[in-house]
């Protein structure tokens, strides 16, 4: 036999009274759910710019130098050739030059870089606390002008599936630069986290698509 409920104004009324309670339960439950979900999200503060009437174009209102850049990364600053930067490295490595490096084969551009691993990074790895595969790295792109670019590769694996925290705290620490000291992008290429920044006068690079894959 089919089962016959009573319309909604015929409900007890302890039941009617207890519904928004259980509703507003329901509700607070479901927000929680939310905040949990979501509370180790970093949040990123870009540095705060000025804009025209009709927010056609901005410009940075702070005033930052090539100093605030350098602070962050240990003394490296954009347009240095492959040797002074080696000289900062935690532990340099010898024959380190333009003419010694391997080409970047994701430019068509002449494009040569060196890389040293995540963990061997110490203050290079700007604060990052999370946890990073150990197959992580750090990539320093030149041009024959000096450095361009420093890309963050941070690589997941058994030990830590999910290198997404550090990848924020690494990108955290470069957006807050106004975009006329550094460029900073957070990005993925296959499982790998990537923060490239780079140096606002580089110019147009053509660059292919490059997949992760182990650095020479």
């Amino acid at each position: 036999m089919p089962v016959k409920t009573a319309p909604f104004w015929r409900w007890p009324s302890t039941f009617v009274r207890s519904l928004p309670v259980a509703l507003v339960g329901c509700a607070m439950a479901c927000v929680a759910a939310a905040q949990d979900a979501s509370v180790n999200k970093a949040i990123l503060a870009p540095p705060p710019s000025a804009w025209d009437r009709l927010m056609l174009s901005g410009r940075p209102l702070l005033s930052q130098t090539v100093s605030d850049f350098a602070a962050i990364t240990t003394g490296i600053v954009f347009g240095m050739g492959p040797g002074e930067v080696n000289a900062h490295m935690p532990n340099p490595a010898k024959g380190i030059s333009w003419s010694a490096l391997p080409a970047a084969a994701e430019f068509q551009n002449d494009v040569r870089y060196f890389w040293i691993r995540f963990e061997d990074a110490r203050d290079l790895r700007v604060g990052a606390t999370s946890c990073a595969g150990a197959e992580s790295y750090i990539v320093f792109l030149f041009q024959p002008r000096g450095l361009f670019r420093i890309s963050y590769r941070l690589v997941p694996d058994v030990a830590c599936p999910r290198p997404a925290g550090a990848i924020a705290e690494v990108f955290g620490r470069f957006v807050s630069l106004a975009t006329n000291i550094a460029l900073s992008v957070h990005y993925r290429a296959g499982p790998m986290e990537v923060v490239d920044v780079t140096d606002p006068t580089a110019g147009y690079l053509m660059a292919t698509r490059w997949q992760p894959r182990a650095e020479e």
